[in-house]
């Protein structure tokens, strides 16, 4: 994971320097949640750049709907991971705690600053690239796959989501959280399944089904103009 971040400690706190939030001032616009209030949706774009002012945001627990983490977002630390980027969809639902102000800047907007302040963009991804990692090692993510060990569709399912840094949460058929979800879907205990959130059961899950969930099923707009255009993933791309 070592392409992914080198310091875990850079996922808590790399702040911005002042002039990086003065610029997200310019291009964001000031936006209050209540204590409660969900800041980003599970399985929504991660089409926004939320830089906290006051107050915290928590990420959720998709499951249980607790706190998931020991910390949260305070002031000066900002939301989201690596799929930002390219316009991913959250895999974990993000929550104010308490009252929260924040900078909200379009996604648009704030790659266009990346571009042009450097020192920021390396600051933003360093932050999201060790968040993403740590999801990756943890195995925290709203898409869980019961049983990729005992089905050859479950393993592949989940090869394919290792090689794409896809954060998914495994579980063994027998163990009883998988027959709990089972249960709730009306599957029947024992069969391989592969679930998104609480008890969304994808139907004859695919490799591409998952990028779809994950915001990776890219679609080319037949009238966008691009720098560069790269087919294929392998060591050329």
């Amino acid at each position: 994971m070592e392409s992914l971040a080198a310091d875990l400690t850079q996922m808590q706190r790399t702040p911005l320097h002042d002039e990086h939030v003065a610029r997200l001032h310019e291009i964001g616009t000031e936006e209050h949640f209540k204590a409660g209030q969900i800041v980003l949706e599970m399985g929504k774009k991660l089409d926004r750049f939320v830089y906290v002012l006051e107050g915290e945001i928590e990420i959720v627990n998709p499951l249980t709907g607790e706190r998931h983490l020991p910390f949260g977002l305070g002031p000066t630390q900002f939301a989201g991971d690596i799929a930002f980027l390219n316009g991913g969809t959250a895999l974990m639902p993000l929550r104010a705690s308490m009252d929260t102000r924040a900078l909200v800047v379009p996604r648009d907007a704030m790659l266009r600053a990346m571009s042009e302040v450097p020192e920021m963009s390396d600051i933003v991804i360093s932050v999201m690239a060790a968040r993403r990692r740590r999801q990756l090692e943890a195995g925290d993510s709203g898409l869980t796959i019961v049983g990729p060990d005992a089905n050859p569709n479950m393993r592949a399912i989940e090869a394919f989501a290792a090689r794409n840094r896809i954060p998914v949460h495994t579980m063994p058929l027998d163990c009883a959280e998988a027959m709990a979800k089972a249960a709730s879907c009306g599957l029947p205990s024992g069969e391989p399944a592969v679930f998104f959130g609480k008890d969304q059961l994808i139907e004859s899950p695919t490799p591409a089904k998952v990028a779809q969930i994950a915001g990776l099923d890219l679609a080319l707009d037949d009238d966008a103009v691009v720098d560069v255009l790269i087919v294929g993933g392998g060591p050329s791309g």
